[in-house]
């Protein structure tokens, strides 16, 4: 579970933070910079996973065009990430060796150079990870107590040495006592990070139980075409991006958590939900086309014959989706979800994301009984102040825990050229700035009724 990012020279980020609570909706005008929010998540996901280069690749832009570009034309030639995250108890690695996390709270630091030498490339110039104390852990205290375990480590895990210039080296440093030596890599022309390189889980499980969680992030950027697609039965049975091979995964889900009382198991559940916020709808089913080894979605509605994706809407699909990756069992973690609002009516937009909301809650209630049990986060982007409605009023500061406000500022540094950023507020409960609030930090309700007006008039 993602805690806090920090961004800093990515896209239009410059000294970007933003604490992430269990269920976040970032509200925001198009342009405003929430799809660059999900970049940088999808970019640290890869770095996870390969090299700088390919994760560079899959990205949106070119190479040059993730860095920062300032308002007078130049570009600032570094990038830097810090991710909090809360991990799970235990980590399973590709080869089935099981490593139990002695310490769920840890701070991941990564900064990356744009260097002409061959031509423009990036370089990873250092990369740390360090426990994170108890007693500075206000995220858990907030969102989620009992939910971590901590160690009396202190030491960090992964840092950076450059105390000889010349040869920079990544040091990581042993987890099981204090026996054995530190590893070290070469820092000077470092093209993958040091998380990328971990495969197995006995040796560092902490780093690679991070590595896992950027691993299992999913973002989800649903084409309605794929949803309608039918799937054959050879095609992978995972959940895409963009919502390709749904009916497989809902096989798959109802195959591993059925029981005989329950033979479709939580896809029993997933029907529930989606008949709460699509009356019309009472159930999902499969239609098995046995001849042509084909598999489609079917949706089961009130008073009428089964019908098959090909015919549903794009709010149904993207609905039965984004439920089917909450519910999936081999998918845990954090999933990000573009435009929620796209293809179901505003009335009924306020009951799916309470409906939402529930889920992940129920989530960590049960992790508190069953540290074996799935922990659900879920980052919704949205341009529609309909939304607002169905979140939860504030905590002590006056501030809505649920919901952010991002749009774009000018911003001058000392030494740093004027760039246009985005940046983020939080969202005032009261119907004034209440005191002890930092009123430039927060959306008043008067600019959230500006921007429902000029939302609804398209302007």
């Amino acid at each position: 579970m993602l805690t806090r990012i920090e961004i800093d020279g990515f896209k239009t980020f410059r000294d970007f933070a933003l604490d992430v609570p269990p269920f976040l909706v970032v509200l925001g005008r198009n342009a405003a910079g929430k799809s660059n929010l999900f970049d940088a998540l999808q970019f640290l996901r890869l770095l996870a996973d390969g090299s700088l280069l390919e994760a560079a690749q899959h990205a949106r832009g070119e190479v040059t065009e993730l860095f920062h570009r300032y308002s007078d034309g130049g570009r600032a030639t570094c990038m830097t990430f810090a991710a909090e995250v809360l991990l799970d108890r235990s980590v399973t690695d590709a080869f089935g060796d099981t490593a139990p996390v002695g310490h769920s709270r840890l701070r991941y630091e990564v900064s990356i150079e744009l260097r002409e030498s061959r031509g423009l490339r990036p370089y990873v110039v250092r990369e740390s990870v360090r426990p994170i104390r108890r007693s500075e852990d206000t995220w858990i205290a907030t969102f989620a107590p009992g939910l971590a375990v901590y160690s009396s480590r202190t030491s960090d895990l992964l840092e950076t040495d450059t105390s000889d210039p010349a040869r920079p080296k990544f040091v990581i440093r042993q987890q099981k006592g204090a026996q054995g030596r530190p590893r070290e890599l070469p820092a000077s022309e470092a093209t993958a990070t040091v998380l990328s390189s971990l495969t197995t889980a006995n040796e560092f499980p902490l780093l690679y139980a991070l590595r896992a969680e950027f691993r299992s992030w999913k973002l989800l950027h649903l084409d309605p075409t794929a949803l309608r697609a039918a799937d054959s039965y050879d095609d992978p049975d995972v959940l895409g991006a963009n919502g390709a091979h749904l009916a497989n995964a809902l096989r798959r889900i109802a195959q591993e958590t059925g029981s005989a009382d329950r033979p479709d198991g939580v896809l029993n559940d997933l029907s529930a939900d989606l008949a709460a916020v699509i009356p019309e709808v009472v159930g999902v089913g499969l239609d098995e086309d046995e001849a042509r080894r084909q598999r489609q979605v079917q949706v089961v509605a009130r008073d009428e014959a089964p019908f098959s994706a090909r015919v549903a809407s794009d709010g149904t699909l993207r609905a039965i989706a984004l439920l089917a990756a909450l519910y999936d069992p081999r998918g845990p973690g954090l999933i990000c979800f573009e435009e929620s609002e796209n293809g179901i009516y505003p009335e009924r937009l306020a009951q799916f994301v309470r409906h939402l909301r529930t889920l992940v809650d129920r989530s960590l209630e049960r992790r508190l009984t069953d540290d074996r049990s799935s922990l659900n986060q879920l980052i919704l982007s949205s341009h529609s102040p309909a939304i607002l409605r169905a979140l939860r009023s504030a905590d002590g500061t006056g501030l809505r825990r649920d919901v952010v406000f991002v749009d774009t500022a000018a911003k001058v540094t000392p030494g740093s050229p004027k760039s246009r950023v985005t940046r983020v507020r939080g969202v005032s409960a009261m119907e004034q700035t209440g005191p002890g609030l930092d009123v430039g930090a927060v959306v008043s309700p008067a600019e959230i009724a500006d921007f429902e007006v000029s939302e609804a008039l398209g302007v």
